[in-house]
């Protein structure tokens, strides 16, 4: 309808008439819609957004936009991150301004017709959809500022050293999963900046600490804290100490006031699993379950579970070999992960794989269901394993 010629209460009565209503039968206010020019030409989107993310907006908190050039949008509340989707409708969307609801109108006494102006119609609208955090890059950007120790400080160069703040800015997942992320990963605060470990210094450093155990006579479970940073001020950064000691022991037990820790028997052999790993491509079994019980403390077991997801044990070749496998270096793509997969192994037990898809579950979606979905199961011996889908 033409602005310039508005509708009157008569032409409403009309249409009532011509409809068989009376005025009884509408509410007292009647609405009449104009269309403003340049309706199909604006900068509007429309965004449907779920409970989570209009429960943050009416409670004042901040909702972040993130995504390169070379990305797709995400939007991230401080707990969750959510794809933006473009999504296409088959009823007309309108934006207007102007428009009364029934609490609005239902108590007005006297009968009157309200302007309603239409400055968009809409055929498509963009919905954010919950989606497991982008954290592909997180480590690729934390490489440039690898902490080596304090002797080779002098080559790093500062404006690779990124803080949380520049993680938050960047990388596309809400501040809370980042800050799950970097807990999982080997890191060291120094000077408000997140450094990756060294593989080779967190090995010497670990070696350090585990030393302490015959030098002092302690059992496994007697480990004192105070004793071991003390014993290692002059050779580690308190930092490095403190990380690595918060990462490879829990709290035992209280004697005469004095707090002591254990060290974590499956962190602390999966650790020295991956050591010997990295020096050689394949590893014959045997040798290496050796090698590897001989390189850890005296008193840990390891067993052949704490493998699951850094390595492979292939039992067709003769004689059995191991190599590693980790798994943060497969896809975020969870059909890409499962082909990567299956071309290094046809069959898997359910404990062997699931380390390398938990990580690619949701809250709604376990990883249980992510391999029911994506991989075909079968039985062998009571055991449970899976394949590829369509393999022969």
């Amino acid at each position: 309808m033409s602005q310039e010629n508005p509708r009157t209460l008569e032409q409403v009565n009309e249409v009532l008439t011509l409809a068989k209503l009376t005025e009884e039968d509408i509410m007292p206010t009647s609405q009449a819609i104009y269309f403003t020019d340049n309706i199909y030409d604006n900068n509007y989107k429309f965004l449907q957004l779920d409970a989570h993310l209009m429960s943050e907006i009416k409670e004042g908190q901040t909702l972040f936009i993130k995504g390169a050039d070379d990305e797709e949008v995400v939007i991230c509340s401080e707990t969750k991150t959510y794809n933006v989707l473009e999504a296409e409708t088959s009823n007309s969307l309108l934006l207007v301004d102007g428009l009364k609801f029934t609490e609005d109108v239902k108590n007005t006494a006297e009968r009157g017709i309200n302007k309603v102006r239409v400055y968009g119609i809409f055929f498509d609208y963009l919905e954010a959809v919950a989606a497991k955090p982008h954290l592909k890059k997180l480590r690729n950007m934390l490489e440039g500022g690898i902490y080596k120790g304090p002797e080779h400080e002098y080559s790093v160069k500062s404006e690779n050293l990124l803080s949380i703040t520049d993680l938050n800015r960047v990388i596309q997942a809400s501040n809370k999963e980042i800050d799950d992320a970097i807990a999982l990963m080997d890191v060291v605060e120094i000077n408000n900046k997140i450094r990756l470990l060294d593989f080779e210094y967190h090995f010497r450093v670990l070696s350090f600490m585990l030393k302490l155990i015959d030098e002092n006579s302690w059992q496994l479970d007697h480990i004192e804290y105070e004793e071991t940073a003390n014993s290692l001020s002059d050779l580690v950064p308190t930092e490095i100490v403190n990380v690595l000691f918060d990462k490879y022991t829990t709290e035992s037990k209280i004697i005469d006031g004095v707090q002591l820790y254990k060290y974590k028997e499956d962190k602390v052999c999966t650790f020295f699993a991956q050591v010997l790993l990295k020096s050689a491509g394949k590893f014959n079994l045997n040798e290496f379950l050796q090698a590897w019980k001989d390189s850890v403390p005296e008193g840990m077991v390891p067993q052949e579970e704490m493998l699951y997801g850094i390595a492979i044990i292939d039992r067709k070749s003769n004689p059995n070999v191991i190599r590693a496998f980790d798994e943060e270096n497969l896809s975020e793509n969870i059909m890409e992960r499962l082909n990567a997969l299956f071309e290094v192994k046809e069959k898997w037990s359910v404990p062997e794989i699931t380390p390398y898809i938990k990580r690619l579950a949701t809250e709604k979606v376990d990883a249980n269901a992510l391999l029911a979905k994506y991989a075909r199961a079968s039985k062998q011996n009571d055991v449970k394993y899976y394949s590829a889908k369509h393999a022969k």
